[in-house]
Order: C-alpha cells, then sequence, then structure tokens
C-alpha cells in the first residue's frame, strides 16, 4: 500500500504467510512483541516507528497487532475499517476542519475512505483492529 499516506503505515506481514494459523489460544505479554520497523513511514519529519501482527484471519480480513510512531505529520486516505485503541501517547486528528485529540485510553474509529492528517505529539501505541473485505 506504498504512496497512500497513512494506508502506508500498514506493512504487516500476514499471520498466514509467516506460521500456519490454529485453534490454540495464545498470550502475548508486554515484553514479548516481535517489533518490526516500519519501512519508509508516511511523515515529513522522517521520524521512525514499529508495529507487531498479533492475528490474521485465514482469509486475511481481519487483522490486530500493535503499531507505534515517533512525533511526525502527514496526510492520510485510510484504506480499510480500522478501530484503535490508544495504549500511549498523544496525537491530534484532523478531518473535515474537525481537530480531534487521542491520548492513552482513548478509543478511534477510522472508517474506509476516511481522510486527514495526524499530528504526533508525544510517541503513540496503539491496539489496532482492521477489517479490509477489500
Amino acid at each position: 500500500m506504498p504512496g497512500q499516506g497513512a494506508g502506508a503505515e500498514r506493512t504487516l506481514l500476514r499471520m498466514s504467510d509467516t506460521q500456519e494459523q490454529t485453534t490454540e489460544i495464545r498470550v502475548i505479554h508486554e515484553g514479548e512483541r516481535a517489533w518490526a520497523d516500519l519501512v519508509d513511514p508516511p511523515g515529513t519529519l522522517g521520524t521512525g516507528g514499529a508495529e507487531t501482527e498479533t492475528f490474521t484471519s485465514r482469509d486475511g480480513a481481519f487483522q490486530t497487532g500493535f503499531w507505534r510512531r515517533e512525533p511526525d505529520t502527514w496526510s492520510f486516505e485510510r484504506l480499510y475499517d480500522e478501530v484503535a485503541l490508544i495504549v500511549a501517547g498523544e496525537a491530534d486528528i484532523e478531518t473535515n476542519g474537525q481537530v480531534f485529540t487521542v491520548r492513552a485510553g482513548d478509543l478511534l474509529v477510522t472508517p474506509k475512505g476516511s481522510t486527514g492528517t495526524w499530528r504526533i505529539k508525544e510517541t503513540i501505541v496503539k491496539f489496532f483492529v482492521i477489517y479490509d473485505r477489500g
């Protein structure tokens, strides 16, 4: 999804590409997240970030994981539906003339087709749930 604003922030390997999915219950403890650096993240400051996948459905339409970004600013167009729980940090999201501030404990809903600008003030971590039926 390169070149798609915040859509470019999604570079996760799908679980089906890296391991066979099972019906076993898993627990991923705080220190056990396998963070991978973001490849060419969007932004004006060139800051970095990382993400880690926690689950992908067999058909690839449903995906969860953690995402982390350092302070930066970029425009986005959401190419999928996403619900995210902000775990740490703070950011402003500007869309349609409104500015929404998100902080730890907030739930952010960005439907497919939504557009705007991320302005990360303090390194942010979110747990995301993505639904992308295509």
